[in-house]
């Protein structure tokens, strides 16, 4: 209510001495409802005003005479100025225009009036000053600001049926804006009409406000304490930037900030629309696994730049975000044009936000959360959906590797494997009891160590290099050749899938004759950027007639189960290939980080 009854009891005191209001000079004036008066851009301010409120065509002037905010002034001879097309930081002015109820002004007018300028100014009723709103001055230093939105009271006295005159003695260095122009904003309603205004126009600001701060926050305790995943983070970056955004407008009508802190509160909302369209695009590049991603919020931030430069203007708001829509945009088309799980809500909802966007552009600060909710609701439902697949395609890795696990300890207990190593011990036990007793102890520790890590998701690599060697060990005796397994570079306490290194070992015996009496595996380690390589080297013959002679064997329940194991112990970060070699076969597996951005499953 600050100014509400400014100098009322002034006003009083010049009423009293007057009982009729002069009727100014009657020259050919133009009246319209003031919602006719200005620009599209700001029409909905007026639309709700009384239907018979009238306001004479606008008139200005350059100068500074008290005389000027008489009633019976001619000012047919001032130039005639749109209410925002008043120039700026050209010192003081006057805005002089008339109003009335009806076509002859025959009903009282309204008792309040709000004025919305960045102007410093005196507001004058039939000559009444109502009040003031800072200090005008003829230069900077002398100007004292006022406040954005004010609210002026007029008395009753003052209020009677016919024409009225507004006048206002301005001055404009402090505006901020770069504008050429200035310019006010004046309705006239119930005092109590125009002080909910004020309340409506919180509303909507507020509330998305703490919405989006709590989904931000939300987002962020998600990613820290339950799916460590950059789209969590990155959705509660988007969030807290707009809910910081819609703070700043709600602030203005609950704080009444000054004037001159108009100008950088619209530039800090400006950057922060520019923030949330650039984190909205890394949303999509990481959650799409979008190729080349940086390049294109590089892209997206210069573009962003260049309508920030290009258009240093009260508009240049809203083009940032319809650039930022625009990328945005062309992002999710492109990922359902590649089939990336979720896609379709985050084209959907960006594609409802613009167009929202393109129907009321001018208050795109004021109904923000309205245009933006559908984006947002697009990248939350694109990211649940991911979510929801990736934990059913994780349940059903482990039911699979469950039963691969399985066929696996069936697969080394085979009859025929045991058969055959129990007939081989037969043969060894008369003619050398003390290999044919370590053969025994070489299979009884394979199977110890089988039996104790089967049901571990993941063991330390010394582990699982311990069961190799047993392995080898049994069969070395068995076959009657040398099977070894060599390592370089590995860290004994790297956790892998249990028997990963074992099935790929045992493929190798199965798919491979000996060389010059040998069987030899080599295992090499490898840091590379943000994962760890693996390369098991099989060195033996080829058999001629394995149809997979030319390439290493890629079907099976062996290749099924680390299949199966890999992706329940590390999802869409792992890569495996075989290939022949001179010496016999390779397999390369590919671990990544889970907190780097790239890897996938080859």
């Amino acid at each position: 209510m600050a100014g509400l009854c400014a100098s009322v009891g002034h006003a009083g005191a010049q009423a009293s001495a007057r009982e009729t209001v002069p009727t100014p000079p009657r020259s050919h004036r133009a009246w319209k409802h003031p919602v006719e008066w200005y620009p599209a851009s700001v029409q909905r301010w007026f639309e709700a005003l009384p239907p018979a409120l009238r306001f004479s065509e606008p008139r200005f002037r350059k100068g500074d005479d008290p005389a000027w905010s008489t009633p019976d002034l001619d000012d047919s001879g001032w130039e005639r100025r749109g209410l925002l097309q008043i120039p700026s930081r050209t010192g003081i002015h006057w805005i002089r225009f008339r109003v009335r109820m009806g076509n002859e002004g025959l009903e009282p007018p309204p008792s309040g009036i709000m004025v919305t300028s960045l102007q410093a100014y005196d507001l004058y009723w039939d000559g009444v000053l109502l009040g003031s709103s800072g200090v005008p001055g003829a230069t900077r230093e002398i100007e004292q600001v006022g406040r954005v939105d004010q609210w002026f009271s007029i008395p009753t006295a003052l209020c009677g049926a016919g024409e009225h005159v507004i006048a206002l003695r301005a001055s404009s260095h402090r505006v901020g804006f770069p504008n050429a122009t200035s310019g006010l904003r004046l309705m006239m309603d119930s005092p109590s009409v125009l002080q909910g205004i004020a309340l409506r126009e919180a509303f909507v600001p507020t509330l998305a406000a703490g919405a989006l701060f709590m989904i931000g926050l939300t987002s962020l305790i998600l990613w820290a304490l339950a799916a460590h995943r950059t789209p969590l983070m990155l959705l509660g970056g988007i969030c807290f930037a707009d809910s910081l955004m819609q703070g700043i407008q709600a602030i203005r009508w609950f704080f009444h900030y000054p004037a001159d802190w108009h100008w950088p509160a619209y530039v800090t909302m400006g950057a922060l629309v520019a923030v949330q369209s650039l984190l909205t695009l890394a949303f999509q590049i990481a959650h799409f696994r979008v190729p080349r991603g940086r390049w294109f919020i590089l892209a997206l931030a210069l573009l962003l730049a260049a309508v920030a430069m290009l258009n240093p203007d009260r508009v240049v708001g809203v083009r940032l975000l319809a650039a930022g829509i625009v990328a945005n945009l062309l992002t999710a088309m492109w990922a359902v044009g590649y089939q990336r799980r979720g896609a379709w809500p985050a084209v959907l909802g960006i594609l409802t936000s613009a167009v929202l966007l393109a129907m009321s552009p001018e208050d795109y600060r004021a109904n923000f959360f309205v245009t933006y909710f559908p984006t947002l609701c697009g990248l939350i439902c694109s990211l649940a959906i991911t979510l929801r697949d990736e934990r059913r395609d994780a349940r059903a890795v482990e039911l699979a590797a469950a039963r691969l696990e399985l066929e696996l300890l069936k697969k080394n207990i085979q009859p025929h494997f045991l058969l055959n190593t129990l007939a081989t011990i037969i043969e060894t036990i008369e003619q050398e009891p003390k290999t044919a007793v370590a053969m025994v102890e070489s299979l009884a520790g394979e199977f110890r160590i089988l039996s104790r890590i089967a049901g571990e998701k993941l063991i330390p690599l010394s582990q699982e290099l311990e069961l190799c060697h047993a392995h080898l060990r049994v069969m070395s005796r068995r076959r009657g050749v040398h099977c070894a397994l060599t390592t370089t570079g590995v860290d004994d306490q790297a956790p892998v899938p249990p028997a990963l290194f074992h099935t790929l070992v045992e493929n190798g015996l199965t798919h491979l004759l000996p060389r010059d009496g040998h069987i030899d595996f080599e295992l090499l380690a490898t840091q590379v950027p943000g994962a760890t390589r693996y390369r098991l080297i099989a060195r033996g013959e080829r058999q001629p007639d394995d149809p997979a002679r030319a390439h290493a064997p890629r079907v099976g329940t062996g290749l099924r189960y680390i299949e199966a194991r890999l992706e329940e112990s590390f999802p869409q970060r792992w890569s495996l290939r075989s290939e022949p070699t001179p010496e016999g076969w390779q397999t390369t597996l590919e671990l990544t980080s889970p907190f780097a951005l790239k890897g996938a499953r080859a």
